[in-house]
């Protein structure tokens, strides 16, 4: 499906659907362990999620100053060995606290609205299917870019068949067998962007974007990688000036 600016303009921000109050009370541990690949299946997930991490590190060059949006444990950092400067934004203190990484960041931001800095690379990993407000985290993103500035993104391919098969087999089984709740509900907590108006947002912001597929197509692959670049500064500023209206 293709999604136009009016539709991001209408929809955005999101209200992130509510969770069942049972899994609310083991919400900070089941994200910390599936961050950490804590369970049998998480563990799976993680090596699956390997392939992200190796996506974004392969494009970035040596000497890059960073900044990754939704670093999470800083789980990513030790697949960047040279660069000029790590800078991370993660609100959930929790999972920064997790993390003997944090002596090689250089800031730490709670909201993208606090880096004012000018980036060669802007990275997320499973991030932007997240965000509630996916239009401003990205329409900022583009502007903090170097002048031969790059945004990529790797995502899991949230509303394709394979992606949704995949976890219902194997996270949301254990999740029931451990807890006897549904893991579905904390899914559409946690995802409320879909791949396509991910990546049709991308092509909304940015005047080249290139993909790749773990697998052979949107419906038929677990995660995907964007490579961005050549914002399109007028949308950028049209979208930011009006979230802040």
């Amino acid at each position: 499906m293709k999604y136009s600016l009016n539709y991001f303009k209408q929809n955005y921000p999101k209200t992130r659907p509510r969770l069942d109050p049972k899994i609310e009370k083991i919400y900070d541990a089941q994200y910390i362990d599936n961050r950490e690949g804590n369970s049998l299946m998480s563990n799976f997930a993680k090596i699956l999620e390997s392939w992200m991490h190796n996506q974004v590190s392969n494009t970035i060059k040596t000497n890059s100053k960073l900044l990754e949006i939704g670093a999470g444990t800083l789980n990513h950092v030790s697949y960047e060995k040279y660069f000029s400067s790590y800078d991370v934004i993660e609100p959930f203190q929790k999972l920064v606290d997790q993390s003997n990484q944090k002596h090689l960041i250089h800031r730490f931001y709670n909201d993208i609205d606090e880096a004012n800095d000018k980036y060669d690379y802007i990275f997320s990993i499973a991030t932007l299917e997240h965000l509630t407000n996916l239009p401003r985290v990205v329409a900022k993103a583009a502007l903090q870019l170097n002048q031969n500035g790059h945004f990529l993104s790797a995502i899991p391919s949230e509303g394709g068949f394979l992606w949704g098969a995949s976890w219902r087999m194997t996270t949301g089984i254990e999740f029931y067998l451990k807890h006897r709740l549904n893991y579905g509900n904390l899914m559409r907590h946690e995802h409320i962007n879909n791949f396509s108006e991910i990546e049709c947002f991308l092509k909304i912001i940015f005047q080249k974007v290139h993909k790749k597929y773990l697998g052979i197509s949107g419906n038929l692959s677990f995660y995907q990688f964007f490579e961005c670049s050549d914002p399109k500064l007028e949308i950028c500023n049209e979208l930011l000036g009006l979230q802040s209206k």
